[in-house]
């Protein structure tokens, strides 16, 4: 009696199976450079250092007192911002670049189902939200993290059109979703390594609703963790080494790495 399928049918569905499986890692694996190049980490060598980010803002419900916590303690983090959430508070667009800290690009409208899309789309994104943050700072992130972290071919290109870098992370407090001060401390404070990117969120999506109090009560206490292992938390680009800005003609200019 013969075979149901041949070796050839079993072994392209095989090929098939495999293929589906890379795709779907490279789309969805934070770390994972399949689709384009992809920034996870900063430099793991000389002072421990590391670099804290903030997604999904600016929120007035919560940025604010994000940044009085890191002004607080004297530390300068990046902030992704979502373009649609940046254009309704401007002011605090205005003060996260004023205070310091870096500028991201996370998107305009942070939608679900833009990995679906193609590459028109996320250069649209990735222009509008760069227009909101250079008119109101005369900056243009030259950084962008995915929403979720994941990634396409397509926006891959858009982004490389752009001239952007894609960021990710080393390590997520996972404060995206519902959870406690205690749950981020013990994510975060007793592994993050020297040249890790952290990722947390000082913001909503714009399609999404939660609170981000623990977030926020959770700042202090890892900063005072990271200071007792020894490790010096700094902006994102002195870890990577990268500019953070493109040339720019905004009102307030383009400052430089160190700005």
């Amino acid at each position: 009696m013969s075979t149901l399928f041949s070796q050839p049918v079993i072994a392209g569905a095989a090929a098939c199976v495999s293929f589906a499986a890379a795709a779907s890692y490279a789309t969805f694996a934070p770390r994972a450079a399949l689709w384009a190049p992809v920034i996870w980490h900063g430099d793991r060598r000389g002072p421990a250092r590391v670099a804290i980010t903030f997604d999904d803002g600016p929120s007035p419900d919560s940025t604010p007192a994000v940044l009085d916590a890191l002004g607080e303690l004297g530390v300068r983090a990046a902030f992704f911002v979502v373009g649609l959430n940046a254009a309704r508070a401007p002011a605090l667009l205005r003060r996260i670049a004023g205070e310091g800290h870096l500028l991201g690009n996370h998107s305009f409208d942070h939608h679900h189902f833009g990995v679906m899309c193609h590459a028109r789309y996320w250069r649209d994104q990735l222009a509008r939200t760069d227009e909101v943050i250079e008119a109101e700072t005369g900056l243009r992130p030259l950084f962008f993290r995915p929403p979720m972290g994941f990634k396409t071919p397509f926006m891959a290109l858009a982004a490389r059109q752009r001239g952007n870098h894609l960021v990710t992370w080393t390590r997520r407090a996972l404060d995206g979703v519902p959870t406690t001060e205690a749950e981020i401390l013990q994510r975060l404070a007793g592994r993050t390594r020297a040249g890790d990117i952290v990722a947390m969120h000082d913001g909503v999506e714009p399609h999404g609703s939660r609170h981000v109090d623990a977030t926020v009560r959770a700042i202090r206490p890892l900063f005072r963790a990271l200071h007792d292992h020894g490790i010096t938390p700094v902006r994102l680009d002195e870890i990577l080494a990268l500019e953070p800005y493109a040339r720019s003609s905004g009102p307030a200019g383009a400052p430089g790495r160190g700005a």
